[in-house]
């Protein structure tokens, strides 16, 4: 079952119907869609399509590799390319009387290799776009290189007429892929699963999400665990200290400062460029407060990819990791009760932001959301710091909510305690709002709040 990507999927179908030269490039980390994306889109096309992955191998493997899908698909024979400038040349000029569609798949698996074969699909491109039929899809997981080709100066810049960056599903779409599960559970598997559409393949909805975490995680050897250290070797080969920058940030590290002082111990450690590696990579994110967006004392870098934050908080290089010999044993006494009462209440709040983001882009919140994120308070005088984690900014001013994701409803005094607090600090917020797991006494006039409780966040 192939699940959202609907915008992308009309843009490459609406391209293929073209009868001109049209060139597609997507990109996106590993494991988020892109072959799936590109499978789907082109299942109902009528014409020859030479679909190619590339290996990790030398590029000129991959050229013979390539040539001889080519030739197969086309029934040309057995034609053999001395390079890739011979192959596009020859490739593009076939398009002028005939229609097919050529995907490269991991494209950036060449450049990387030989980054001048960039050069030599720019000169193909712009010998033959003005009479070329082809339908050029190129797709890539290194994103580093594939941004390389769309930057000004690039010899690609300007040449795809389509560019898309696939990133990874929010918690409702990825829902999708286990939609039989209760809103609690669902928000725990989106809190480790994440948005990785393959991942969230592999979840088995006929057991309890707790054996699926086992089962796919947990376990030894696990496929998850498999492809977590394949999505990291690949890029730890080239870059020292990445996997030891993840598993500080694992282990709850989140300011720059103490993430610098603990890669001290490393003496050519490049902490700048470590941290944009993995912004790249969408494994974390730099999260700037809302009303400091100059202020770098306040930036913090949390997780990205939630899979990847459950796996270095609690498996990787685990001090218990023996235990692991009988999963079930190690996840209740060693995982379980934290993931219920720390880890998931905190990614409920970044659910939170996820749902109002969604509800605002479905004109379901009014006025419109400007921004939305976290803010901070600072009283020097009075030495009162307080960071409020789920705020939102729209023409009016600030709202913040109040998550709490337990089983308690919210009453009375909980919404008078967060009143207090806001009222004794003097924070310019002009309205309040709540987010219950469980929902709120029915005895509360909640007129005045913007609420929600958890059955909101799937009903759409």
């Amino acid at each position: 079952m192939f699940i959202g990507r609907e915008e992308e999927l009309k843009e490459i179908r609406d391209s293929l119907k073209s009868t001109k030269f049209e060139s597609i490039m997507i990109y996106g980390r590993r494991r988020v869609g892109k072959t799936e994306i590109i499978n789907e889109a082109i299942k109902d096309y009528n014409g020859a399509v030479i679909h190619y992955e590339c290996k990790r191998t030398s590029s000129l493997l991959n050229l013979e590799y390539l040539g001889e899908s080519f030739c197969h698909t086309l029934n040309i024979g057995n034609l053999k390319f001395n390079s890739f400038d011979d192959f596009f040349d020859y490739a593009f000029k076939l398009s002028i009387d005939k229609e097919y569609v050529l995907v490269i798949d991991e494209f950036s698996f060449l450049l990387d290799d030989d980054f001048s074969i960039e050069s030599s699909l720019a000169v193909a491109i712009d010998k033959y776009k003005n009479k070329s039929k082809l339908k050029l899809i190129i797709s890539g997981s290194y994103v580093t290189i594939m941004k390389k080709m769309i930057e000004y100066g690039s010899h690609s810049y300007g040449r795809f007429n389509h560019i898309m960056l696939i990133c990874p599903f929010d918690y409702y779409t990825s829902s999708l892929f286990y939609e039989n599960y209760s809103p609690e559970d669902k928000i725990k598997m989106y809190s480790i699963f994440g948005g990785l559409p393959y991942f969230n393949s592999l979840i088995n909805s006929s057991i309890s999400a707790n054996e699926n975490i086992i089962n796919l995680i947990i376990k030894k050897d696990s496929i998850i665990e498999h492809e977590l250290n394949e999505m990291i070797l690949s890029e730890t080969q080239k870059i020292s200290y990445l996997n030891d920058l993840i598993a500080i940030l694992g282990r709850g590290t989140s300011k720059y400062s103490d993430i610098v002082a603990k890669l001290n111990q490393y003496k050519d450690a490049r902490p700048d460029y470590l941290l944009n590696k993995l912004i790249e990579m969408n494994i974390i994110k730099k999260v700037v407060p809302i009303n400091e967006k100059h202020n770098n004392k306040k930036v913090f870098y949390t997780f990205e990819d939630n899979l990847m934050h459950f796996y270095y908080k609690y498996v990787f290089n685990s001090p218990f990791s023996l235990n692991r010999a009988n999963p079930k044993f190690f996840f209740d006494n060693f995982i379980k009760e934290d993931l219920e009462t720390q880890y998931i209440p905190k990614k409920f709040e970044n659910i939170a932001l996820e749902f109002l983001l969604r509800m605002n882009l479905m004109g379901k919140i009014s006025p419109i959301i400007y921004e939305l994120g976290t803010y901070t308070f600072n009283d020097s005088k009075n030495k009162i710091n307080r960071q409020f984690d789920v705020v939102t900014l729209d023409k009016s001013g600030y709202i913040q909510y109040e998550c709490k994701y337990t089983n308690a409803l919210v009453g009375i005094k909980e919404i008078r305690e967060e009143e207090t607090q806001v009222q004794q600090l003097n924070i310019k917020f002009y309205k309040l709002g709540f987010i219950s797991k469980n929902g709120f006494d029915t005895n509360l006039d909640l007129s005045k709040y913007n609420c929600f409780v958890l059955k909101d966040f799937y009903n759409f």
